[in-house]
């Protein structure tokens, strides 16, 4: 299923190093100096494409980073999807944190009335809550325990948008665990049609640069 939602238009992450070898032929000296070293010339590592190109705050990803495409479980059904390629080419508001995080559930209660204010045809949003071991965000041990976590919180506070946990596919969430960057709760992610990150915060005292980062997009 991941493959399929890589295949997304919406869901530009990035991509692998596909650059062709451009290079002409080898001049008749290159070409010596080439026999001379046989197969043991090594070629040139490749880059990591999971991490190129990667704009980068203090947690998440900072402004003209990009959002990339990853499997979550939906804790109202238990679905696995994409939710970044979900919605498509929709701005998208991405708060991540942990559920025990008291400012956290504060934070998921205002980002649903900011989509409110402007309309969630306008502004999708989703809250991917996660635990975070060692200063980084890991891939749930327990899945089905997490969901349930996740759905307990979404009811509580009578949130809207999707509240997701990261899939575990197979053991560890290698997008979500490596891109990502998360190191803290309450960080908070808006990125334009083209998944470019144009705000980024963590642990903010408000949200009003939002406002003025959606307003801008939106041309309110």
């Amino acid at each position: 299923m991941l493959t399929a939602a890589l295949l997304l238009p919406a869901c530009d992450g990035g991509g692998e190093d596909g650059k062709k070898d451009g290079a002409k032929a080898d001049a008749p000296e290159a070409a010596e100096k080439k026999a001379e070293t046989g197969p043991q010339a090594k070629a040139p590592p490749k880059k990591d494409a999971k991490k190129d190109d990667r704009v980068l705050a203090d947690s998440g990803l900072g402004r003209g980073g990009k959002l990339k495409a990853f499997q979550i479980l939906n804790c109202d059904d238990g679905e696995e999807y994409c939710q970044v390629c979900r919605y498509g080419s929709n701005p998208k508001l991405m708060a991540v944190g942990s559920a025990d995080d008291e400012a956290f559930r504060k934070d998921l209660e205002d980002l649903d009335a900011i989509v409110k204010k402007y309309g969630a045809d306008k502004v999708k949003a989703f809250a991917v809550i996660t635990d975070i071991e060692g200063g980084k965000a890991i891939t749930p041990k327990d899945a089905e325990a997490a969901k349930a976590k996740a759905k307990a919180l979404k009811a509580e506070l009578g949130v809207d948008f999707p509240v997701v946990v990261p899939a575990p596919e197979g053991g560890k969430n290698e997008v979500w665990e490596d891109y990502y960057n998360i190191t803290k709760s309450r960080t908070v992610m808006f990125s334009n049609a083209r998944n470019e990150v144009i705000y980024s915060a963590v642990e903010p005292e408000d949200f009003a640069d939002l406002g003025e980062a959606i307003d801008e997009l939106l041309g309110a």
